[in-house]
């Protein structure tokens, strides 16, 4: 302007928007992220107010006007952000966003004073400690706004839906921005009613896929059926901020789409179960199936109080107990009532579940040790043999005996552990008794998530540093 030269604020977001150019990593951060977005939603709304006929209403009614369009179009442009980072897409921003405009107005010109004359530390330390004040106050009316009943929905998108929903925010921006606004308008509608109706016409695998979660020093293990739906078998541990339910295992399923057919819990112990309550409130759940050891965990607790509520059905898993979802056959192969009602410890209780599809058996042990893999045997003489493994007892010195893995011979085995933790997980001695059955070890403190897919021929093991393929056909260990 002092060379009075044309200037746009677009140019200035984008100079702005540069900023990954000298710091890639600033691209991941969700402040950066909603500060370009939220910028450009703004330019955006002042060039659609620009071109709308003047109204004849007081001043001070035109400024709130113009004021809750700018709100509105910024929340709308980066509700996808929001609820990508933290399942939650908030209603009441807009009325918050208008409410706090003031004091950013405030506070923002007095912080970049406070850095312009940041060489004179005690002054410009002064303005900045002053604005606390103001701070304080917009986080007020955060609190206010969040308050609200029904201020806040979870919204947990999958990567298609986050796609189209993003591909929205795009069009809506042109749509203000743009004299010729049918076009976009008509595309963001298109994305918007792609997303809602994605959940229903997704397209299916044909494969079932086993995920083991990281979850840390817990347990959840997630099969997803060919139509693209979910058998969930334990959901990680609780803490006092939270638990995994929250933290991974609703975002991981999300994510991917689908509702929950059934939620096994194979024991009531807190890192099993930990996530289970969250998980029933927060998804769709056809039903709870559980060993039904009597414990007082209070995680094992808010998930039958939530499943209540909910009226999810809770049935008892039992011995002998067989039922399909989605052409994937699940036989509860323990605990029989006899010794569900005989157990010392929930261990001793844990529900062993055989998942088979087109031939690939898949066995979950949950907590199960050398006594129970004892009964097994004697009860199911020649019929443990699986594909895939979930070792028992996060790999633990009292679970997985010689004999066991024998009848088993698992081409994969999957361990979810913790890293570091304070129980020594897994067992060396296990692990090489694995290796020298010729089993694949998985774990998640070293893999991380790990995925194993099947379409009845090949076995699919994916983590983060790459792929490994066996045929089904070729001979086993």
């Amino acid at each position: 302007r002092w060379l009075q030269r044309p200037t746009s604020p677009w140019a200035l977001l984008a100079l702005g928007g540069l900023l990954p150019l000298v710091e890639p990593r600033v691209a991941g951060s969700i402040g950066y992220q909603l500060s370009v977005v939220g910028m450009a939603g703004l330019l955006a709304s002042g060039m659609l107010l620009r071109r709308l006929p003047p109204v004849a209403v007081p001043p001070w009614a035109s400024r709130i006007g113009r004021e809750m369009l700018a709100t509105v179009i910024a929340s709308a442009v980066t509700a996808p952000i929001i609820a990508w980072h933290f399942g939650r897409l908030s209603l009441a921003a807009p009325l918050t966003n208008l409410t706090a405009a003031p004091l950013f107005a405030l506070a923002q010109p007095a912080l970049f004073l406070s850095l312009v004359i940041a060489p004179i530390e005690p002054v410009a330390r002064l303005i900045a400690d002053g604005t606390g004040v103001l701070l304080a106050a917009i986080g007020r009316v955060g609190d206010a706004g969040a308050a609200i009943p029904g201020a806040a929905i979870d919204v947990i998108p999958s990567t298609a839906t986050a796609v189209l929903s993003a591909g929205m925010a795009v069009a809506l921006l042109v749509t203000c921005a743009s004299r010729y606004w049918i076009r976009p308008a008509l595309v963001g509608s298109a994305a918007v009613a792609t997303a809602v109706w994605w959940p229903i016409v997704r397209p299916t695998s044909g494969r079932l896929e086993v995920h083991l979660l990281d979850v840390g020093q817990g347990d959840a293990i997630a099969l997803r059926t060919p139509r693209a739906r979910w058998i969930v078998m334990d959901a990680g541990n609780a803490w006092r901020a939270g638990d995994a339910g929250q933290r991974v295992v609703v975002p991981y399923v999300s994510r991917r789409g689908g509702e929950v057919a059934a939620l096994i819990l194979s024991h009531p112990h807190t890192d099993h179960v930990g996530g289970a309550a969250t998980l029933v409130r927060r998804l769709r759940v056809g039903m709870v199936l559980d060993g039904g050891f009597v414990h007082t965990s209070d995680a094992y607790a808010a998930t039958i109080a939530q499943a209540r509520e909910r009226r999810v059905p809770w049935r008892l898993a039992r011995a002998g107990d067989s039922f399909v979802i989605d052409d994937v056959r699940l036989t509860v192969l323990a605990p029989d009532s006899a010794r569900a009602a005989s157990a010392r410890d929930a261990n001793e209780a844990s529900v062993i579940l055989l998942a088979e599809y087109r031939g690939v058996r898949v066995l979950l042990t949950g907590d199960a040790e050398r006594e129970d893999e004892e009964r097994l045997l004697q009860r199911y003489p020649g019929r443990l043999d699986a594909d895939i493994l979930k070792v028992g007892h996060h790999g633990s010195s009292t679970s997985s005996s010689a004999r066991f893995l024998d009848a088993v011979r698992p081409r994969v085995a999957l361990v979810s552990v913790g890293a570091g933790n304070l129980y020594g997980h897994p067992s060396d001695a296990v692990l090489q008794a694995l290796a020298q059955r010729g089993a694949q070890v998985r774990r998640t403190d070293d893999d991380g998530t790990v995925v194993v897919s099947t379409d009845g021929t090949v076995l699919r093991v994916t983590t983060d540093e790459g792929q490994w393929v066996s045929r089904i056909g070729s001979r086993r260990p």
